[in-house]
Order: structure tokens, then sequence, then C-alpha cells
């Protein structure tokens, strides 16, 4: 072992006594293990051993409970990528957010996380039902998901972009948030075809983003205004849909929305197809919205892709302060309005019997909190094939989630800049700058993923690139995102060779900076001050999902719409807000569930917002 005496760095104890701090239920533990001792133990192939001094407590439960929630602690702290604060002054809004459990046993609602999705459905129930017991359980200390920002020495990183067009929602639920609205350009495009870079400037507003293309490709100028026109249609006809339909919505739909049921099948390959695009160049910036989600045009449902598209670069917008506070604000007005949140609770097992789940258990908990409804905003494979368990599940419902394609995962670079760095002159202060090779990207990018592999190469390779802090005002930070990025060997490296698990970060976080210093930042490299990467394990154990999977399903044509796992699982009071991927979808996805747990009451049935008054 290392002699901590002659300077080998101690995990410090300032940071786990901080991180410690509200998530046990009993004073710190007081931490004798040095970090060096904990690396040696992994060099060595040996179990860490982690030395403490524990006050004398009585409850045994609690003290196993104090014993998980130290193991997860250290295993952050040795790969710190995406997690807590290790040091700063900075002070995140998640970091108000305390668990107000109250330790009653039953509940009417119970919500299993915290991400957006959750805490929208909690808001509307409270909205739809006052005075109801709802309470949400989540593994984390801090609510947010995959929506959320987090400290490294000063500098501030988040995980999210924009702000799609849900003001509607957040009028409705009464949030407030202060919103910078992007009314310029929504995006610069950058496509590399061998030395060469063409790039462009894609600006918000349907009819903007019209003009703009029709100016960029005049030669297609009338197949341009044919697909964007066809586009919002048959957007706007996807809100008279019915997602808890009867049968007299059913036989209405090809009435009113004739060009839903002419898509249904259809990828966004082939309504591209329908307006007889064939330019290259033009299509390989239209596929620009089926990458969002890491899925090729010939797979990605066309309906799926136009709504990303219409509802991302209609009135997108982001916090003035970081994006933490989003999911923050809906989580204090969740417990003003007197909703529980229990944080640092993970669900170990939906407790189900005659078809009905009567509760859920928390780890390190043997008592269980009984719920009249449940609903699980995770990774559907965690909920029905771990919590609920295969045996408690109709044989053809295991076969479709068997089947059921998750969406990838995602390779996140975190660097925070010196201040000699003139980010601002850059012309970076986009919702999204992207780059990538040319048409067919995608296509090999997601080929490689369903094989268990990476396709990233010097040619192959589609990344977005975001610099908040020219928005929030903190010090200088760039965050680089490469999707789609399989689960490959992460998972295995994390838990079983974490040095080569060490290695591999390095050596993409670098091939990725590599890109972005060539064809975007030049001399990026030489101003970093700090460097954090998020691999798909870390995404595997910050969400619980088996595979890292940051989008849900995948959204292909194939898994679109009927085809789709179904809000209501087998189990009848268990449900699952299922509608498409990011903070449009997750709440839309919230809608519904909530519809369906009220028998259409609130929003009628309807496959987008639209409450009844």
């Amino acid at each position: 072992m290392h002699d901590p005496a002659i300077g080998v760095p101690r995990l410090p104890r300032r940071v786990l006594r901080r991180r410690l701090h509200g998530r046990l239920p009993c004073p710190p533990l007081h931490i004798l293990t040095t970090k060096a001792a904990l690396l040696d133990s992994a060099d060595a192939g040996c179990p860490y051993v982690v030395l403490v001094e524990i006050a004398p407590w009585g409850d045994r439960g609690m003290l196993h409970h104090s014993i998980l929630v130290l193991c997860d602690i250290i295993h952050q702290s040795l790969d710190s990528d995406m997690g807590e604060n290790t040091m700063g002054s900075v002070m995140l809004k998640k970091t108000e957010i305390k668990s107000n459990y109250s330790g009653q046993d039953s509940y009417e609602l119970v919500i299993i996380g915290s991400g957006i999705s959750g805490l929208t459905t909690g808001l509307l129930w409270q909205k739809n039902m006052p005075n109801s017991k709802v309470l949400i359980l989540e593994k984390e200390p801090y609510p947010g998901g995959y929506v959320t920002a987090f400290e490294r020495e000063g500098y501030v990183f988040e995980t999210t972009q924009l702000f799609p067009d849900v003001t509607e929602i957040m009028d409705y639920i009464g949030l407030k948030l202060n919103l910078k609205q992007y009314t310029g350009d929504f995006m610069r495009r950058l496509v590399v075809h061998g030395d060469g870079v063409k790039e462009y400037h894609m600006p918000a507003g349907a009819e903007n983003l019209k003009t703009y293309l029709m100016k960029q490709f005049p030669d297609d100028a009338g197949k341009i205004e044919g697909l964007m026109d066809y586009s919002v249609g048959l957007f706007s006809q996807v809100r008279k849909l019915k997602a808890i339909s009867k049968l007299k919505d059913k036989l209405m739909t090809p009435l009113l929305a004739p060009r839903v049921i002419a898509n249904l099948n259809k990828t966004y390959s082939d309504l591209l197809d329908k307006f007889k695009i064939t330019n290259p160049a033009l299509r390989e910036l239209m596929d620009t919205f089926t990458s969002f989600a890491g899925v090729p045009p010939g797979r990605a449902s066309s309906i799926l892709t136009t709504g990303a598209m219409l509802s991302s670069i209609s009135r997108c917008s982001r916090p003035y302060g970081y994006f933490d506070e989003f999911p923050a604000s809906m989580a204090e007005l969740f417990q003003e309005r007197g909703g529980e949140m229990r944080l640092n609770a993970k669900v170990e097992d939906i407790v189900v019997g005659a078809g009905l789940a009567t509760g859920v258990r928390i780890q390190g908990d043997n008592s269980i909190i009984k719920a009249e409804r449940i609903v699980s905003t995770l990774d559907p494979n965690l909920t029905m094939h771990r919590l609920v368990g295969d045996e408690n599940l109709p044989p053809e419902y295991v076969e479709k989630l068997n089947n059921t394609i998750m969406s990838s995962s995602s390779f996140n670079v975190f660097l925070g800049l010196d201040d000699d760095i003139n980010l601002a002159a850059m012309d970076l202060d986009y919702p999204y700058n992207v780059i990538s090779t040319g048409i067919g990207t995608t296509d090999m990018l997601f080929d490689a993923f369903l094989k268990g592999e990476n396709g990233f190469s010097e040619t192959c390779f589609h990344m977005g690139v975001i610099c908040p802090s020219l928005t929030t005002k903190g010090k200088p930070t760039v965050t680089i995102r490469a999707v789609p990025f399989g689960p490959g060997n992460w998972i295995k490296w994390r838990e079983q060779d974490p040095e080569r698990y060490k290695v591999e970060k390095k050596e993409w976080g670098d091939f990725f900076i590599g890109l972005v210093e060539k064809y975007l930042i030049p001399g990026l490299s030489s101003h970093i001050k700090l460097t954090d990467i998020a691999t798909p394990a870390t995404y595997a154990r910050y969400s619980g999902s088996p595979t890292g999977s940051i989008y849900d399903m995948a959204s292909l044509v194939t898994q679109f719409g009927p085809k789709r796992l179904p809000l209501q699982t087998p189990i009848s009071n268990l449900v699952q807000p299922k509608f498409s991927h990011g903070i449009y979808g997750s709440m839309m996805g919230s809608v519904q569930v909530v519809d369906l747990m009220l028998d259409r009451k609130f929003n009628g049935g309807n496959s987008l917002f639209n409450p009844r008054s």
C-alpha cells in the first residue's frame, strides 16, 4: 500500500462527508481508506476494502442502507463522470431539494423516478386530483434524471441542450422559468466531406427553415416547400389522434388524420422520397433530424422525426441559469403542493399479487410502501424484467419486450477551459453545433451499435457540440456529445477492469476532442483545464438502464404507434409513460399516462396535450 504521508492523495473526506450529508439516515461515517489504496485494489484485481469507523446505531436496517449508499458513493468517487460535485463553490438549485418522505406506508400514487416524466406525472396528477397522497421515489440524491447539471472544480456542465415547445404544459402546471428563447438560428451544421466542410445555419421556426432551405437549394425549392408544408400538416393531424382510443375514435381516425394513417409504416427516407428529394446535400441536411436520436432515416419513423423537428425548432429555448433548475423547480412545486419525495431510495422490486401491483420495496428497507397505482418511468427492461419479474407477465408480453430495441447510449466529453479562450467570438451560441461526415453516417453508426460495436472513426462520426457557458456566464465550458454510441464492453470494463476503462475513456475522449479542434474550435486542446467523461457505463449506472439507453425505446418505424410497448402494462395498476424521447416526448408521455389513469377525464384521450377545461 502507498503511504499517504508521502503525498499520495486521499479520497477527500470533506467530499465524502458532503456527499453523505442528507443521504444517510445517521451521522457521517469516518472514512479512513485512501483513494490510492482503493486504486491499488483495483489494479491487483482485488475487491475494494474501505475502512470506516461507524457509530453504534440500533437499527440494523438503517445500517444496511447506509453501507449500500456508501458503496455507491465510493464507486462514483473512483469514476466521477456525470455524478455529484467534487469541489468548487457553485450551488446548483438541485441541491436545495431534500427528501420530505413522511414514512407513511400507503399512497394513492407512487411514481418511480424523478426525471422529467416522473415530475410531470406527479404535477399533472396533483392538478387533477388535489389532496391525494403522491410519492416520488428516486435512487439518486437529486431529482432530474437525464436533465441535470453537475460541477467539477467550479465548472458547471449540463446534460441537456434545449427546451422544445412545452410552454402550454408548463403554464398548465404553473411552472415559471426564466428562459432564453432562440429566435435566430437553431443550429450550426457542419458536414465533412474528405478535406472539405459544408456549413449551414438553420433558423428556428418552420417557415424560416423552409425559406432558408429554398434559398440554399434553389433547384429543389418546390420540393422543399411541398415537404415542409406537408410536414406541418402531418404534425397538426397528430393532434387529432387519440392515444387512448375507443371504437368511435378508431373509426374516425382515417377521416381526421389521413396523413398520419398514410405514414404509420413510413420511414423518414420514404417521406423524402415522396417529394423526390434526391439531392445528396439536401438529404444529409434533413437527415439531421433523425440523427438526434441516433437512428438512420431509413429506419426512423417519419411521424416521430417530423414531430421532433417541428417541436424543436418552434419556440426552442433554454434556461438562463443551469438546466438543473428545470427539474428542481418542478420538484419544489410538487412538494409545495403536498407531494412527497424520497431521494436515495432505489426500488428493489414491485410487489405483485393476483395481477395487481400492491406496492414497492426499497433496497435496504424490508418494509413495503403500498400503492393504489404505480407509474414507472424507468427503462422498461428494468421495470418489467427485474422489478416485476417475468413470472408475473404473460409470455407474449415478455417476447415483445425482448424484441424491443432500446435507443443507443452516448459518449460525452465535458471540458472546462481557461479564461484565455474566447468562445463568444467563435460563433458557437446555438442549441446545437452539429458536426458529422456525410450521408450514410448514421446508418453505419447504428448498424455498428446493433452489433454491439462502435462505428466511429476519422471518416465516420456524428457529434453535437454545446457551449452552455455562453448563456450561463459561468466558467467557459464545452460539451461534446457523440451519438449513437453502443454499450460494447464499457459496462464490463467499468465493473471488472477499471484500468482498461480509464484508458479507453481517455483515448476516445482525445479522439473526439481532436475532431472538434480540427473542424470547429481551433487550438481547443491548449485551453483545456479539466476533462470529465461519461460513457455508456455511466448512463447505465446513473439510470439503471441495462444498456445505458438515453432515449428509451429507439424511434424506429417498427416501434411506432400501436407497435410500441403500450402505456398499460399487463399489471392492471402499473403504467409506463411511453411516447417519444427528449423533454417534449417525456412530458407528452406523462400527459398520456395521467389521462389513462383518469379514464380520459383530463386530456380527453388525446395524443398530444389538449386538456379538458
